[in-house]
């Protein structure tokens, strides 16, 4: 649960923002008053944990602005939501950082809409050590390489990872695993709003040295939304060096969120014609979902030198290529179904990862392998074109 403090004029007006905040069923007030707060009782008010978000009303304008000008002084960061009000009212609070309005009275739909829109803007920057990637279509290899980075990078960087299935209709990570899971992503973000220590615990499977976040393939009834994925990120974020999300090939306003948080979001495709038609078309939506194009690349697996030459696959897809994989996918196979580590670096693919493991692990934008320049767009071709055609001898 998000966790807000409600200043109100009148015992009405407090009802009003309590039952908003029960009727969202993602806000819980640590604090709503029935009156302008005193001095003495903003010092009390300010007291308490920062809140999520803050909640004004504007039924006096005088007195709204003089308590939030206290209380900026100890929530600086926090989101204000004001509710009433003119449009001229609304233009003094935008002075002090105000951006977001309700008016009075307001509907749930409204309230929650305007709740997300002052919480996600009060947290839009990328984390840098989560990262999404997504398939053109299914069947590309993109849970093969999630899972084959997770285990290279805490097999050989030594890195502490948590590797997460969001496609919850499929659950493609345990079975190409053989795991029975001990927890699921479907669980995780049921409770995403509760988690600690001991749930996280129960909910990750531990194998291969990487916590597994594996979908049990079940539908959640009501659906997850981005709110839930916001909490799970929020609680995770901290506790790993890198956290690897498996998407499914399309975006909705629930798996939004980890696009949108992600530092980078790498656009799985292989050679395929349909592949590259798709990939095109994953691109604008990720696109329409706000992930701006300097955070996505283009990855293309099972390459093949023979098959579809770079400038035609970054010509069907507007991108450049960032990475391949090698056509590795009979060796991949056996080792998953022989139960010991997805990536055996004594292999052409193996090797792919754990260097692709430490691009991500590069401690300078400049490091990765994946960042990309001006000079890199007029020059990546002829670079890659070298390195694949070593790659594939």
């Amino acid at each position: 649960m998000f966790t807000g403090v409600a200043i109100n004029a009148s015992s009405v007006r407090r009802q009003y923002t309590h039952a908003l905040a029960v009727d969202s069923g993602m806000l819980i007030l640590q604090r709503a008053t029935d009156q302008y707060p005193s001095e003495q009782e903003l010092t009390r008010l300010t007291s308490l944990a920062a809140p999520d978000v803050l909640l004004l009303d504007m039924e006096n304008p005088e007195l709204a602005v003089r308590c939030l000008q206290t209380i900026q002084t100890k929530y600086l960061d926090t989101p204000v939501i004001a509710f009433g009000g003119t449009p001229v009212q609304h233009k003094t609070l935008r002075v002090y950082g105000v951006q977001h309005f309700l008016p009075y009275p307001a509907t749930p739909d409204v309230f929650v809409a305007m709740l997300a829109e002052a919480i996600r803007a009060n947290h839009s920057e990328n984390l840098p050590n989560l990262f999404a990637f997504l398939p053109a279509k299914a069947g590309c290899g993109a849970s093969t390489i999630t899972l084959g980075l997770a285990s290279a990078m805490a097999n050989h960087l030594g890195k502490n990872i948590l590797c997460m299935d969001t496609d919850l209709r499929s659950g493609a990570q345990a079975l190409m695993l053989g795991l029975e899971a001990r927890g699921s992503t479907q669980g995780a973000l049921t409770g995403a709003y509760e988690l600690d220590n001991f749930k996280w615990n129960n909910a990750v499977t531990r194998h291969h040295e990487v916590d597994f976040l594996l979908s049990s393939g079940n539908v959640l009834n009501p659906p997850a939304e981005w709110s839930h994925y916001f909490a799970l990120i929020r609680f995770v974020e901290n506790r790993y060096d890198a956290i690897l999300a498996d998407m499914p090939e399309l975006i909705n306003g629930a798996t939004e969120e980890v696009v949108r948080r992600a530092s980078l979001v790498f656009l799985i495709t292989t050679q395929e014609p349909v592949a590259l038609r798709l990939a095109a078309r994953r691109f604008e939506d990720l696109k329409r979902w706000g992930v701006e194009e300097t955070r996505i690349r283009l990855v293309v697996n099972r390459w093949q030198r023979r098959d579809t030459s770079i400038e035609m696959i970054e010509g069907a897809v507007g991108l450049p290529v960032a990475s391949t994989f090698s056509n590795d996918y009979n060796r991949v196979r056996t080792t998953l179904q022989s139960g010991v580590s997805p990536v055996p670096a004594d292999n052409a693919f193996g090797r792919e990862l754990v260097r692709f493991g430490e691009g991500l692990m590069g401690v300078t934008e400049e490091a990765r392998p994946f960042a990309r320049s001006e000079q890199a767009r007029n020059g990546f071709a002829g670079v890659l074109r070298s390195l694949v055609t070593r790659q594939a001898r």
